[in-house]
Parts: C-alpha cells; sequence; structure tokens
C-alpha cells in the first residue's frame, strides 16, 4: 500500500463515515437524462457517488487505494444488491488498463502538479465513444476554506485547459456552494466533457 493509502485508511478509520453520504447535485443533474451504462468513480471513497449511480442502473467500478473507504462502500452495495464492484489501486495506474466506461467521475480528486496531467489525459481516454466525464474539485479560490492547503493542487480554468484530449468539453465552469457543516462560502469547478462518436458509428 502506498504512504498515501495508509494515510487515508488511518484518516476514514478515525470514524463511522468521514464524508457526506449524499451524492454531488451537480453530478445527479448532468447524469439524469443518460442512458446508464458503465461508470468508473475514481477516488470514490466510501461511495457517495457510486451507490447513488448503481441506484440508477449504472455498473459501477469503485477505485481507491483506501480500502478502508472502499469496503464500507463495497458493505452498503451488497446490503443494498446494487451493482458496484471496488478495486483498491492507484487511479492511473488502473485506468491504463485499457478499460473504457459510458462514464468517468472524479470527485474532490487534487493531483499534485506533476501528476494531474497524466491522470486526467489518461481518464479522457478511459471515455467510450459517445460517453461522459465530469471532474469536481476546489478551485484556487477555496484557498485555506476548503481542500488541500498546497494551492498548487487546487484547480483553475487555465490548469485545465487543454487537460483532456480527444473530448469535448461541453461545461468547465464554477459553482458557489455553502459548506453543509460550516457554512464557509466555497468555490468549485466543474468539467463536464464527452466524447463525440465518429459518424456512422454506434456508440
Amino acid at each position: 500500500m502506498t504512504h498515501h493509502g495508509a494515510e487515508w485508511n488511518k484518516r476514514y478509520a478515525s470514524a463511522e463515515r468521514l464524508f457526506s453520504a449524499s451524492a454531488d447535485e451537480t453530478l445527479m443533474a448532468l447524469t439524469s437524462d443518460l442512458k446508464p451504462g458503465r461508470a468508473v468513480d475514481l477516488g470514490a471513497g466510501e461511495g457517495r457517488n457510486s451507490l447513488w449511480l448503481a441506484r440508477q442502473g449504472w455498473q459501477v467500478t469503485a477505485v481507491d487505494f483506501a480500502d478502508v473507504a472502499l469496503r464500507r462502500l463495497a458493505d452498503t452495495a451488497s446490503a443494498d444488491g446494487l451493482p458496484v464492484s471496488t478495486v483498491v489501486a492507484d487511479m492511473t495506474e488502473f485506468l491504463r488498463g485499457g478499460h473504457l466506461f459510458d462514464l468517468v467521475v472524479l470527485s474532490f480528486i487534487h493531483p499534485a502538479p506533476g501528476e494531474r496531467a497524466d491522470l486526467l489525459a489518461t481518464a479522457a481516454r478511459a471515455v467510450a465513444p459517445g460517453g461522459h466525464l465530469f471532474l469536481l474539485g476546489h478551485h484556487l479560490d477555496s484557498l485555506g476554506h476548503g481542500g488541500p492547503p498546497d494551492p498548487d493542487r487546487l484547480y483553475t480554468a487555465d490548469r485545465l485547459d487543454g487537460a483532456f484530449p480527444g473530448l469535448k468539453v461541453l461545461r468547465l465552469e464554477n459553482r458557489e456552494r455553502a459548506a453543509g457543516d460550516t457554512g464557509q462560502a466555497l468555490t468549485d469547478i466543474v468539467v463536464w466533457a464527452e466524447r463525440p462518436v465518429a459518424a456512422g458509428v454506434q456508440p
């Protein structure tokens, strides 16, 4: 297990639940009209988005390097009879396996600057023709209020420009919200992109 995996396992083990159990509202809205297919939730954690997608009929693969979190996710999925499989792995290494998905989700994943381009490009390549990619993360404007304390890990539109080769970016915008626990004003960034289907090819 990586150092980061051990660190996150310690955090997850410190509480019965570390993060909200509610799926992200923007993800819910953007996928509401999509036909369910194969989805991958990268850095799935305890599975708030994975479980919601599975309840909508998606076949979900949840990837994280924290097995404590994935065990919680798997227990809930099993109890509710939901189609979620869990994979303990580094996200980028998993994606290099060549799997294709109809939906790729990266929710509040903030890689180091030297790792960001590789992860996002690899995630883009995992989107099947006609499929979509959803990214949600803390904007640089939230520094000191939410997200990593390292400003280089936070997102801006410039840092995401050209980050998703082969995809058509449909939305790249900021989202204002209040943190659920403190009410602190936060700024997120949202990306919604799709892989076009070649003319005459069925997705």
